[in-house]
């Protein structure tokens, strides 16, 4: 019980965040992506930055086991669905994380449809996984399990860093949202 109590406390506050940094307005998002105006951006990326930050410490320390990560294999499938997402997410301006917040905003249409739109779509996948499945296109491009930073001994890895490389690019990612501009280029 004291994980779902966690986990509304923590959604809550994560979907008023968006709602109050502007991510459940689609008219931000879409400004953002066309580098209109990068206030959005730079609050992503600071994000980001401070997340990866936080997991590398907590790492370092063995406060939070970083070997239990799950990493997706990569395969055709991965692939598609990024890319159905990120045409889904560029031309509607919605995902579904900020759909949920956007439900408060003035685009609450768009977010109510976005979030149907999402469950119908997973409910497709899920009815038609196995034919799919058996087809072999899920093996095509099998790339398997790969890191960037070494988390796990039984995950291969780009750079061996460890949890000293999450801290590295936590403030990377951190200096850079700070130094992007809040507004991006005139039209």
């Amino acid at each position: 019980m004291k994980d779902i109590i966690l986990a509304i406390f923590l959604g809550g506050f994560f979907g008023f965040a968006l709602y109050y940094v502007g991510a459940s307005n689609p008219a931000n998002i879409l400004s953002m992506l066309r580098l209109k105006k990068l206030r959005l951006m730079k609050v992503i990326v600071f994000a980001i930055g401070v997340g990866s930050f936080l997991v590398g410490l907590t790492g370092i320390f063995g406060v939070f086991p970083v070997n239990h990560f799950n990493i997706k294999t990569t395969n055709l499938g991965v692939i598609l669905g990024g890319l159905i997402f990120g045409v889904g997410f560029g031309y509607g301006g919605t995902c579904p994380g900020t759909s949920v917040a956007g439900i408060a905003d003035v685009a609450y249409k768009k977010s109510i449809s976005t979030i149907l739109g999402g469950l119908t779509g997973a409910f497709v996948f899920a009815i038609s996984y196995q034919a799919i499945a058996s087809t072999g296109l899920f093996n095509a491009f099998a790339l398997g399990k790969l890191s960037l930073f070494h988390i796990s001994d039984s995950i291969p890895y780009v750079i061996n860093l460890g949890m000293s490389g999450m801290l590295i690019l936590g403030i990377l990612f951190m200096a850079i949202g700070y130094i992007l501009p809040g507004e991006g280029r005139k039209m």
